[in-house]
């Protein structure tokens, strides 16, 4: 497969070098999905496997491993795999596997109960293809969730605005449901739930200009408190945050 990525291996060792293991920050940010992880996961604590692509730096997958009793496995190209393993020690998960790979060049070795991946193919520009591959990961029978973020409408024009730099190693292209639906068809999977979720994410990842900080604050103004609230439980493709999807593949 040719090398489509927008963004690079030391980009994202720079971008988490923070430290995200901190138990009540991963319980805040994983919880909020909760309603997206209980249609993915039925059972809790089957014993069934999981995987995350691009899963560093490891919070979520070890929420869902505490929270489902799911058996955890990170695939991610990250060189540190110190912050994965501390987000597991944090959630007091014991059993789990790390692979270091890039997924665009990997050969499973197993087929899994589930798969998640969070912010991961609009990074690409061939995202359809990184799609398509998620698939090969998935027992029949399985689920795959998908999660991205929604960069078009107003996000975009806040981006260019506020927050360029993150926003052009984007691939708003993908952010559809209409790609979705296409890559479920393509695939013969069922569609579980497809949508829009969250408030307008005002945050950004740059040092702001006094221009830009005027802006800054009268979006998190606007939005911040019952703007957002309201668009947690009615979604807008103009301003939610996310799109949401989780597909099942059928048994046969």
């Amino acid at each position: 497969m040719s090398d489509n990525k927008l963004t690079t291996q030391s980009y994202w060792e720079t971008y988490y070098k923070a430290k995200h293991t901190d138990k009540a920050h991963i319980v805040n940010v994983c919880s909020f999905y909760a309603s997206f992880w209980d249609t993915l996961i039925s059972e809790k604590n089957s014993g069934k496997t999981l995987i995350e692509i691009g899963g560093y730096p490891g919070r979520y997958l070890a929420y869902l491993a505490s929270e489902y009793g799911v058996k955890p496995t990170c695939l991610d190209y990250n060189s540190n795999i110190s912050q994965i393993e501390d987000a597991f020690k944090t959630m007091e998960v014991k059993d789990y596997e790390i692979i270091r790979a890039d997924f665009t060049k990997h050969q499973s070795e197993q087929l899994y109960d589930y798969v998640v991946s969070n912010g991961f193919i609009e990074h690409f520009e061939n995202y359809d293809e990184i799609l398509d591959l998620h698939c090969k990961y998935l027992k029949p029978g399985g689920k795959l969730l998908i999660m991205i973020p929604n960069k078009r409408y107003l996000r975009k024009i806040y981006g260019y605005l506020c927050d360029y730099e993150n926003l052009k190693i984007h691939n708003l292209k993908c952010m559809k449901l209409s790609v979705f639906n296409k890559f479920a068809n393509r695939n013969k999977l069922k569609v579980n739930t497809l949508q829009y979720y969250g408030g307008f994410p005002f945050a950004v990842h740059q040092k702001l200009n006094f221009f830009q900080k005027v802006i800054h604050k009268g979006m998190r103004f606007i939005f911040k408190g019952r703007v957002n609230n309201y668009l947690i439980k009615h979604p807008s493709k103009y301003l939610s945050a996310t799109i949401i999807g989780v597909f099942e593949k059928p048994e046969s």
